[in-house]
C-alpha cells in the first residue's frame, strides 16, 4: 500500500515539480524583499498549486480527472515561470538564478505537455 502513494514519485515531471518547488523556497522566494509579500504570496501559492494538483490529479482515480488536475498544474506552472521572470526583470534574482529556473521549469513544462498529449490519446 505505501509503495502504492509513492508511485507518482518515480515520475520525471514529478521530480522536476519537486525541484521547482524547493527551487522557490529556498532561492527565488528569499530573494524577494519581505515587503513584496504580495509577490512571495503568488509564488508561494503557484508553486505549491502545480504540484499538489499534480498529486491531486495522479490519485483520483479517473483519467478524466487526471487530465483536468494536470491542467491546473501546468497553469500554475506557466503562472510561475511569469512570476520568476518578473522577479528577475525587477533585479531580485540574478541571471544564473532566473536561467537556472527557466531551463528547469521549461523542461517541466514539456514533459505536463507531453503527459498531457499522451493521456488525451488514451481517451
Amino acid at each position: 500500500m505505501e509503495e502504492r502513494l509513492k508511485a507518482h514519485q518515480k515520475m520525471i515531471v514529478w521530480k522536476n515539480l519537486d525541484q521547482i518547488e524547493k527551487t522557490i523556497y529556498t532561492t527565488i522566494i528569499p530573494a524577494i524583499p519581505k515587503n513584496k509579500f504580495n509577490l512571495r504570496d503568488q509564488m508561494d501559492r503557484a508553486a505549491s498549486s502545480s504540484m499538489a494538483n499534480f498529486i491531486e490529479g495522479y490519485y483520483s482515480g479517473s483519467l478524466k480527472e487526471y487530465l483536468r488536475f494536470l491542467g491546473y498544474s501546468r497553469r500554475s506552472l506557466a503562472e510561475l515561470r511569469y512570476w520568476a521572470r518578473h522577479s528577475f526583470f525587477l533585479g531580485y534574482i540574478k541571471n544564473n538564478e532566473n536561467a537556472n529556473f527557466d531551463d528547469l521549469s521549461s523542461k517541466t513544462m514539456y514533459l505536463l505537455n507531453r503527459l498531457i498529449t499522451a493521456l488525451k490519446n488514451k481517451l
